[in-house]
């Protein structure tokens, strides 16, 4: 593992074979997960070595995309390149797809806060019971249909997000809808800006059992349509652990 790091830092590598914190770290790398992810090995390496090396003030998007993703520094612009947002984003997922399907992956998990880049490892919890977070998905609602580009972005958000509940919730009985919570998603668009009100309503007499809304910057476009709808699913997660 010192090759990854020394590749995704500038500064020397540090011995942490026999540090249990750095065991966690090398099992997520060399997984199944992470082997053929390149990128997200070369990312989570880079947060997770300055996590460790007590350089954590240092982590932040623009380092990100200037030593991870190879942006060029003389025009990189976070504004405008959502590259490490993106990126953050499906770090999170895959990070968590690995301690959902791996029972036997330590006593320490690595977790990336929403709204921060710095990684914490917190004590692996006990599996909780065998249940799902039962979701079918409401048509999408914009709020001001007139901005420009918000017809589309929406559209585009709407698919994202229903392969973001096949992911994470799958298909078959477990969604039958006597069964499924409704998931309801209104979105404003204005240029360069996305906000999402999600409301989750409950199976049986349709109270809203959850309320939250998640902001996304950047060009509305794919990027941006992927990263809106990971961050749904990340806050609904966090509701129903």
């Amino acid at each position: 593992m010192n090759a990854i790091i020394s590749a995704a830092s500038n500064h020397p590598v540090i011995s942490m074979e026999n540090d249990e914190r750095w065991q966690a770290v090398q099992q997520v790398l060399s997984s199944p997960a992470f082997v053929k992810a390149p990128r997200m090995r070369a990312m989570l390496a880079f947060l997770m070595h300055r996590k460790l090396s007590g350089m954590e003030v240092t982590i932040n998007e623009y380092a990100l995309g200037i030593e991870v993703f190879h942006r060029d520094a003389r025009d990189y612009d976070t504004a405008t390149d959502p590259v490490v947002r993106v990126q953050m984003g499906r770090l999170r997922e895959r990070l968590a797809q690995y301690y959902a399907a791996d029972s036997h992956c330590g006593g320490l998990q690595i977790v990336i806060p929403p709204g921060t880049y710095i990684p914490q490892l917190t004590p692996r919890a006990a599996p909780p019971p065998q249940s799902k977070l039962r979701l079918r998905l409401a048509p999408l609602r914009m709020l001001n249909p007139d901005s420009e580009g918000a017809t589309a972005f929406v559209s585009g958000l709407e698919e994202e997000l229903a392969l973001q509940l096949f992911q994470r919730c799958g298909g078959g009985p477990e969604l039958a809808p006597q069964q499924a919570q409704w998931l309801e998603v209104s979105v404003r668009v204005e240029p360069r800006h996305a906000r999402a009100s999600i409301r989750l309503l409950s199976a049986a007499g349709g109270d809203v059992v959850f309320l939250q809304r998640c902001d996304c910057h950047g060009e509305l476009g794919i990027s941006l349509q992927e990263e809106l709808a990971v961050a749904i699913f990340t806050v609904l997660q966090q509701f129903s652990e």
